[in-house]
């Protein structure tokens, strides 16, 4: 059993590393809109969700101390009458469901801020890592490069294109390409 789990946690940590690798070694669009600033605000939101997570934990902790209070308060049956013991028995067991769906929201709601924050996290220190990459930077100059000699002259008469057209154009001219290559099959 004990080997299982070393082995299952090793495969998913050479995953994860591989997913990661492959994440780092890819251009991505959304790496170029970002600038210092813009990863500093992505942090501060990771942080503020961050205390959001750990306030619900507190929420969710109390909650629980509540429910053992609502637990440990249900008087003894010799206190009650017949009749009245089965109404508040009823009464108390509604109230626990609510509780319970009530926890449950919250445990729910903290799992998707833990979630979120993750792969806020993720993608902070891909974006990170992609603008600390000087060859990212190189290779976007010379998609740029191609994307200008490809066209006729005085075609980008102003400036270069940006990053954005250049890729549409490729993406177009990809999907022709494919196209071109289906017919003749």
């Amino acid at each position: 059993m004990n080997r299982q789990t070393s082995q299952l946690s090793h495969n998913s940590s050479s995953q994860l590393f591989y997913s990661q690798y492959l994440k780092q070694q890819q251009v991505s669009p959304i790496a170029e809109r970002f600038s210092g600033d813009e990863v500093y605000e992505l942090r501060k939101k990771v942080d503020q969700l961050t205390k959001q997570l750990e306030f619900k934990d507190k929420m969710i902790s109390e909650l629980r101390a509540h429910q053992k209070l609502l637990m440990n308060r249900l008087p003894e049956q010799k206190q009650f009458q017949q009749e009245n013991f089965t109404d508040r028995l009823k009464e108390f067991e509604q109230k626990l469901k609510e509780k319970e769906v009530q926890f449950q929201n919250q445990l729910i709601e903290s799992s998707l801020l833990i979630k979120e924050n993750q792969s806020l996290k993720q993608e902070i220190i891909r974006l990170e890592s992609c603008i600390k990459d000087p060859a990212i930077p190189k290779f976007v100059n010379s998609i740029v490069d191609l994307v200008i000699q490809c066209h006729p002259q005085n075609h980008f008469p102003n400036s270069k294109p940006d990053l954005r057209e250049c890729w549409r154009w490729l993406k177009k001219i990809l999907n022709d390409y494919i196209q071109l290559k289906q017919r003749k099959n």
